[in-house]
């Protein structure tokens, strides 16, 4: 019995230290191990092992993804699927779409939800009707992202800046690793080290990219992810200021369709997604709120965004 419990703390010590790390890498995806080391407080080996392991086991990505504005990308939505008979079949050509960004399968009367992102409505439009003609697709409920409040993968702010084919060409080695060392960066588009990191540096300050970690093996056990979309009653503000603060929220989207804002929390155990939750439905602001829990996400590819720039 002592040995079991033992290793049962070792398991959520591990967790722990698994969801801290991710959590520092969606802040600062280019954090050396020993300012992740210094943040989470432990040693920097730890550190190191457990990266190996997420990255390894776990499918961890760290990559650069280009903010949607600056690459064209000004219709955002989301989606909910109902579906006739098993979803994941439906799930899986919806992922195939280039313009869908997020699918997962979810707990609920629509067991599949997506985001896409697209250059206007032309294009909106037409992933809609390649969904509905999906096998399968029964129903179809769309929101418009009129503004995103918080993402983890997105800047808060951007400036105008102007981009050639070296600033190309290291977006495009960071698309695929974010936390290539600036020597591969420099020898990738011909400069000196020092030349690539200051490049980098005027690309995440001007928040043309954001460098962070992406889950792309899906949910783990230390992860527990549920959407929420909310009907309003009153003013908007006290409850974008809820989602915003919280640090539980990675996603903050107002929005207009079948919801007037939609989230996602995230948390370690389903009690700290729970306390989010009581606490949304406690705001006199929020009419009504439905939940859907994310069972297996299925695409998360942020990186797509950067295909109308740098790719053919």
């Amino acid at each position: 019995m002592p040995i079991r419990h033992d290793r049962a703390s070792q398991d959520r010590d591990s967790d722990a230290i698994d969801a801290s790390l991710v959590r520092a890498l969606q802040a600062d995806g280019r954090a050396s191990i020993h300012e992740l080391a210094r943040t989470l407080g432990v040693s920097r080996d730890l550190v190191s092992r457990r990266l190996g392991a997420l990255v390894g086991r776990e499918g961890l990505r760290v990559v650069a993804a280009l903010d949607p504005g600056f690459a064209g990308l000004n219709v955002l939505i989301h989606g909910l699927v109902g579906v006739d008979g098993p979803a994941r079949p439906v799930a899986e050509r919806i992922a195939e779409l280039p313009d869908t960004v997020f699918v997962s399968m979810v707990s609920g009367s629509s067991p599949v939800v997506f985001e896409s992102r697209h250059g206007d409505t032309d294009e909106l439009h037409a992933t809609l009707a390649a969904i509905r003609g999906i096998p399968g697709v029964r129903q179809l409920r769309v929101s418009t992202y009129d503004a995103l409040l918080k993402e983890f993968i997105t800047a808060a702010s951007v400036t105008d800046v102007r981009l050639d084919r070296v600033d190309h060409d290291l977006i495009a080695v960071l698309q695929e690793d974010g936390r290539a060392s600036y020597r591969t960066l420099a020898d990738t588009v011909r400069l000196s080290p020092s030349s690539a990191r200051a490049r980098v540096r005027r690309l995440l300050d001007a928040g043309v990219i954001r460098i962070a970690a992406i889950d792309t093996g899906g949910l783990s056990r230390n992860r527990v992810a549920v959407g929420v979309g909310i009907a309003l009653r009153g003013a908007a503000e006290p409850v974008h200021s809820y989602l915003v603060a919280t640090p539980a929220v990675d996603l903050a989207a107002d929005a207009h369709g079948a919801y007037d804002a939609i989230a996602t929390i995230v948390g370690s155990t389903t009690a700290g997604v729970l306390k989010v939750i009581e606490e949304l439905r406690a705001l006199p602001e929020v009419g009504s709120l439905e939940t859907w829990a994310h069972l297996d996400i299925i695409k998360e590819d942020y990186t797509r965004t950067l295909g109308r720039i740098v790719r053919p």
